[in-house]
């Protein structure tokens, strides 16, 4: 097993964008149907206004956000929240990702018919199949978590009792 095998089809890069989208998408999904805006969310994710202010557009041209009408700088999410799942999440880290891989497709060398044929069935059945899989998990599995349903070992009082019980996310 190498250092790549827990990453999203080896891509650390992938990886790391899935799971960025994946806890600004689980914001919106847990904060549902309330607005978020800029400044909770990069309190809440540590991330650079600038660059979540770029994330909540590509969300809204892929029809997962919606500005809110009353709030500038502030969206809400476009869709029920169990209907988000980690597919949408990795399809919008795919297109972070496409926009930056064209300029450098385009200074790649020529490869052969054959080849690049060969290599997109390939590429197109694995998607497909990673979709399927993703689409599986949906993204109000956060918003138990979120919701302060699963309480640490400290705020629970001295006579419950012990294990706590478990949640379920079947």
């Amino acid at each position: 097993m190498n250092g790549a095998d827990h990453d999203i089809l080896g891509n650390s890069v992938l990886y790391a964008r899935l799971c960025l989208m994946t806890e600004v998408l689980g914001k919106f999904v847990s904060s549902a149907p309330r607005a978020i805006d800029l400044a909770r969310l990069e309190k809440e994710t540590g991330r650079p206004a600038k660059e979540l202010a770029k994330l909540c557009a590509l969300l809204c041209r892929e029809r997962l956000l919606r500005p809110h009408d009353d709030q500038p700088g502030s969206w809400m999410l476009a869709c029920e929240p169990s209907a988000v799942t980690l597919e949408d999440a990795f399809r919008c880290a795919l297109a972070v990702q496409v926009t930056r891989t064209a300029r450098q497709k385009a200074k790649s060398g020529v490869v052969r018919p054959e080849v690049s044929l060969l290599v997109m069935q390939a590429a197109m059945g694995l998607n497909q199949s990673v979709f399927q899989h993703l689409r599986q998990f949906s993204l109000d599995r956060l918003r138990v978590s979120a919701s302060g349903m699963i309480s640490s070992q400290r705020s629970m009082p001295l006579d419950a009792g012990w294990p706590p019980p478990q949640l379920s996310y079947s």
